[in-house]
Formats: structure tokens, C-alpha cells, sequence
């Protein structure tokens, strides 16, 4: 009898803290943790066309595990509008991680950088800061027209918190997601 006292004491004390989780994490000012991103899909549409490139990196077990990676392959001289997706896989359902960066697009920002100069990203959506600081779920690509060319596309997903905000710039925040897509221009 004394051992199923002490167990449901303790559980009791769990479901105790679990509920003051929940009534801290509606707190507006709580610092939320970083989101798990098994997937990042990077979608490219041709200016004029209809057709709609696709590239994702993925590992929808989790973290440690194995990852797959896509090429992007970009046509010089082209313009590209684009729009990216995060995923965690590792859920079922796969949870839409895009829905709550958007909602939450004062917390979170995505950068885009390549090691070739011959792409350019402009980001086109912002958030709701005055004034407004990049979100980075849409952008714009254009690719010089100088030929074929091979390099990395990277895609940083940042994540701010009220102790570390968005309005503090790059520096500030911490890394949701870190990819590094291989890259050909042709």
C-alpha cells in the first residue's frame, strides 16, 4: 500500500508540472523551444511558366539518423519565384512546421545564402514588426545568364524569443534548421 502511495504521488506531481507547462508555455512572453525539422522543401517556379521544380533534404527519422539531399538545378539567365517548406516527418501526421513559422513570423526568419554570386534571393514576405523584418517563407531567384556553374544553396531557419528577439538582427535567436542544398546552374 506505502508503494502505490509514493507512485501516485508522484504522478500526481508530474501531471502537477505538466499542467504548469502548459499554463506557462500561453504565456505571452514565454521563450518557446525550437521546433524539430526533419524536411526542408525548396520549390522554384519559372517566371512564365507554370512548371514548378522541387528539391527537398530530408531525414524523417530525426536527428542522427540518415539524411537524403536533393540537387537544386537551376537554368542561367532565368527568374525564379520561390516558396519553402518545414516538415517533421518524424510525427504522425507529419506536421506542418510552416503553418506555426508563419504564424509566428516575429520569431522566426529564413536566410538564404549560395557560394556562387551568380544567384540571387530576394526575399518577398515579412512580419508584422514596425518596421517589418524579413520572414523569408516566399522569395524571388535570379540566376546569371554567364553559363554553367556548380556551388551550394544554404537555407537557415532562425528562431527568436523574447529574451533574444528578431529586431536584434542575425546574431540574435538560435537554429531551427541548417541545410546545405548541392547546387548546379546549367
Amino acid at each position: 500500500m506505502k508503494k502505490f502511495t509514493i507512485i501516485f504521488g508522484f504522478i500526481t506531481l508530474l501531471a502537477l508540472n505538466a499542467c504548469k507547462k502548459h499554463d506557462d508555455h500561453e504565456d505571452q512572453n514565454h521563450d518557446h523551444e525550437n521546433e524539430l525539422i526533419t524536411t526542408v522543401k525548396l520549390h522554384f517556379i519559372e517566371s512564365g511558366s507554370n512548371d514548378t521544380l522541387s528539391f527537398s533534404w530530408r531525414q524523417p527519422a530525426g536527428p542522427g539518423t540518415a539524411i537524403t539531399i536533393d540537387t537544386i538545378q537551376l537554368v542561367a539567365g532565368k527568374n525564379y519565384a520561390g516558396f519553402i517548406e518545414f516538415l517533421d516527418e518524424s510525427k504522425n501526421p507529419v506536421v506542418n512546421v510552416t503553418a506555426e513559422i508563419k504564424e509566428t513570423a516575429n520569431e522566426h526568419r529564413v536566410v538564404y545564402t549560395s557560394t556562387t554570386t551568380r544567384v540571387q534571393t530576394t526575399i518577398t514576405d515579412v512580419d508584422t514588426n514596425v518596421p517589418a523584418i524579413e520572414l523569408g517563407l516566399r522569395f524571388n531567384v535570379a540566376t546569371t545568364s554567364m553559363g554553367a556553374e556548380l556551388g551550394s544553396y544554404q537555407v537557415v531557419l532562425r528562431h527568436y524569443t523574447t529574451s533574444s528577439p528578431k529586431t536584434g538582427g542575425l546574431q540574435n535567436g538560435t537554429t531551427d534548421a541548417e541545410v546545405s542544398f548541392p547546387l548546379v546552374i546549367k
